[in-house]
């Protein structure tokens, strides 16, 4: 899943595609965005927890390499915004933000799997070969049985190259003016407004406020990505009509 400096990343490039007028309340946005992790902040946190605000329970990997799974995803998501996002009134950018968020972490493993596969097949593997895709998700999991190290390693080290630095992105708005506009909202059934808090705090602090953020190494990969992720978002939610919806 992406970092947090990528998330925002992301919801800044967002509004700078869509324009003027189409976010109405940008701090509840960039709030959105961050807060499914707020989750971390619960009492007595459980790795279930985030499975679970991320519309995850059941689901590994967002479904790679088993498309049964990964349009119950999908199906999911339309689920939240019918039930969420198209009854938030004038929450209703909350709720996009949050959205965002669980899309940008789908698209982010899955270019992270492309770039496993793309190695393997530099090295004379077929990733389309019927059964390969499914066999290299389980190869990806905590099962002992189907375990690989190599593979492992491999997708952590490209996880970090597509995550973005706070210090390596050039933000259109103030991230942390923007998130500090708006405190003292919730998550409808999934975060707490003590979680947003105490998170949106922690995030600022650590992230945007800190000296101690580190820079990636290769940074335009990062870039490429956000930008990436913002129009393929947009595409998929067609949110350019004002109407909120993923795409099938």
């Amino acid at each position: 899943m992406a970092i947090t400096s990528t998330h925002i990343a992301i919801a800044d490039r967002i509004n700078c595609i869509l324009g003027d007028g189409v976010i109405k309340n940008l701090p509840l946005f960039f709030g959105g965005n961050i807060a499914p992790d707020a989750i971390h902040s619960k009492k007595d946190y459980q790795r279930a927890d985030k499975k679970h605000s991320h519309l995850c329970d059941g689901i590994r990997l967002y479904g790679y390499g088993y498309p049964e799974i990964a349009q119950q995803f999908k199906d999911r998501v339309n689920e939240f915004i019918e039930s969420y996002y198209m009854t938030a009134g004038e929450d209703k950018d909350l709720y996009f933000g949050y959205i965002v968020h669980l899309l940008v972490d789908e698209l982010y493993t899955l270019s992270v799997f492309e770039r496993l596969e793309n190695h393997l097949r530099n090295n004379g593997a077929h990733p389309d070969e019927p059964g390969f895709r499914k066999k290299l998700a389980d190869e990806i999991s905590d099962d002992p049985q189907f375990y690989k190290e190599a593979y492992v390693d491999f997708f952590r080290e490209a996880s970090s190259i597509i995550d973005i630095s706070a210090n390596d992105y050039a933000f259109k708005q103030n991230p942390v003016d923007v998130l500090e506009a708006v405190w003292d909202y919730e998550v409808k059934d999934y975060i707490s407004v003590n979680e947003i808090n105490t998170n949106k705090r922690w995030v600022i602090d650590n992230f945007f406020k800190s000296e101690k953020t580190e820079s990636n190494d290769d940074c335009e990969i990062a870039i490429r990505f956000v930008d990436l992720a913002a129009n393929d978002i947009i595409n998929r939610l067609s949110c350019r009509d004002g109407f909120v919806r993923l795409q099938r």
